[in-house]
């Protein structure tokens, strides 16, 4: 609703903590890992991440644009890593309910969430977070949540939401779009418009990050469907979330939920269709791999790159370290001369900065955050070029931005040269979503013969465009495309394909 001079201005608060988390990785994300996200209380809210392209930034200028007194709580979001630490998430979560109560009286709330935040004590986060601003808020007053694509939800997160909307895109180059329709659909519950019914599915799908492209199968066929059904006038919104496989939840995995203008026999009816869309083509979904050394002699075999060598089980946006050496070793032992990879490695970059660009040093890279993704590699390069690690995204839809704002933080960095292989080494793990990530140090994409991304689709926006071709390879790590080497204890069974 637009505010008029006749009427009061709509008190809507505003707020969010987003995390994906990866259970099996044994490091806690800690409240410093928050810090160095984007940790925003109050009107530093409006602030740092009015203007970016993130979820949140939506709300605010759809909010701001209506004449919505906007009431700021708290907004924090982590880079994907292992469980959150039970006093982090106390932290965040006393805070934000803190602030909510002190935002009273309330119109509406608006939250950004995830869907696949763990925390210690906690399986279920985002339906914590919810039943409890619930307590504060009321019954009447409307709750409108978005949440990533990748979220793992339960019925109970259904329960307490009025609304709960998704991103249709992965890569996520939709999240202020999605944030302008949450802001859309709570100026039509602020107007009494509609009566918001949801009926919940779950397919009993469990896709590694591989498979959860939007323009694949199966996730393409589920969301072309869900667009026809949104136009029809009953229908509120259609949420598709493919699930995160590495937060072990007894939720884990493809959800769909269909929110009607209270037609429960139509939203229960649309869940039932959509809880089938993967059955046809979900072996054929499963990815294929080839071994690193294969990888490489295959790339080296197209002329034109560069070509994209995807690291997809050292998924830095799934939660890994960012320092996976196979891929690296493989391009040295082929003697590549135009290649080109970026390893998250704060020792690694102490070295050279001490050593000063133009130096030539002796030193291991890689590998030395856990026993995962492989051996520390011993190499002799030169020291290239240093940098302060700072970037600004040339995508002008870049997910990004939920994590950083409208500048890239990758902590100091150092470009090391070894044979004919560029290496990026930096003090933060960052994921390959731009390529200015490269560009800023002086490394060219388009002159590389090949370059690894440690992604699983979201480098895709970015490196497409570029690539001559891609190809997906079998490393250790992580975030393994095999789903059959993690030790699952909370997920619901049967669901394919571990049964």
């Amino acid at each position: 609703m637009n505010a008029s001079p006749d009427s009061p201005a709509p008190r809507v608060a505003i707020g969010g903590i987003l995390h994906e988390t990866h259970t099996f990785m044994e490091q806690p994300t800690t409240l410093a890992d928050f810090e160095m996200g984007s940790l925003c209380r109050g009107e530093d809210l409006l602030r740092e991440m009015g203007g970016t392209r993130s979820g949140i930034a939506g709300m605010l200028e759809a909010a701001s644009a209506r004449g919505w007194r906007l009431l700021p709580t708290l907004y924090a979001t982590a880079m994907p890593a292992g469980t959150v630490a039970g006093d982090a998430y106390q932290a965040l979560l006393t805070d934000l309910l803190r602030r909510t109560r002190c935002a009273l009286p309330l119109d509406g709330l608006l939250l950004a969430l995830h869907g696949a935040m763990v925390a210690e004590g906690e399986l279920d986060v985002e339906a914590d977070i919810l039943a409890r601003a619930r307590e504060i808020v009321g019954a009447e007053t409307p709750i409108v949540v978005l949440l990533d694509m990748h979220g793992n939800i339960s019925p109970r997160l259904v329960e307490v939401a009025d609304v709960l909307l998704a991103y249709d895109t992965n890569p996520h180059i939709d999240t202020h779009a999605r944030g302008v329709e949450a802001v859309d659909v709570m100026a039509r519950l602020l107007r009494r418009e509609i009566v918001p019914t949801a009926a919940y599915a779950r397919p009993a799908l469990l896709l590694p990050p591989q498979s959860t492209g939007t323009d694949d199968e199966p996730l393409s066929l589920a969301h072309a469907r869900a667009a026809e059904m949104e136009t029809e006038d009953a229908l509120v919104c259609v949420a598709v979330t493919a699930g995160f496989a590495y937060a072990d939840t007894p939720f884990c995995g493809a959800s769909v939920i269909v929110t009607t203008d209270n037609l429960p026999d139509l939203a229960r009816q649309s869940a039932r269709e959509l809880r089938h869309w993967p059955h046809p083509c979900r072996d054929s979904a499963l990815p294929r791999f080839l071994q690193p050394n294969d990888a490489v002699t295959q790339a080296a075999k197209i002329e034109n790159g560069p070509v994209v060598l995807v690291d997809s089980a050292d998924n830095i946006g799934g939660g890994t370290p960012g320092d996976g050496t196979q891929a690296l070793m493989a391009m040295l032992d082929h003697d590549v001369q135009a290649g080109a990879i970026v390893l998250a490695d704060a020792e690694a970059v102490a070295i050279c900065w001490r050593a000063g660009a133009g130096a030539t040093i002796t030193l291991e890279v890689g590998g030395k955050a856990d026993n995962w993704h492989g051996e520390p590699a011993p190499v002799t390069g030169r020291v290239q070029a240093l940098s302060d690690g700072v970037f600004t995204p040339e995508l002008p839809d870049n997910h990004f931005a939920a994590f950083y704002g409208s500048e890239v933080s990758m902590g100091r960095c150092a470009w090391l040269r070894v044979g004919g292989v560029n290496i990026l080494l930096t003090e933060r793990k960052t994921p390959p979503m731009d390529l200015a990530q490269l560009r800023h140090i002086g490394i060219i994409p388009e002159a590389q013969q090949m370059i690894v991304v440690k992604s699983a689709v979201a480098y895709r926006a970015a490196y497409s465009p570029v690539a001559t071709a891609v190809i997906e390879m079998d490393t250790a790590g992580l975030c393994s495309a095999n789903l059959t080497r993690f030790p699952f204890r909370h997920l619901k069974r049967p669901v394919f394909p571990l049964d």
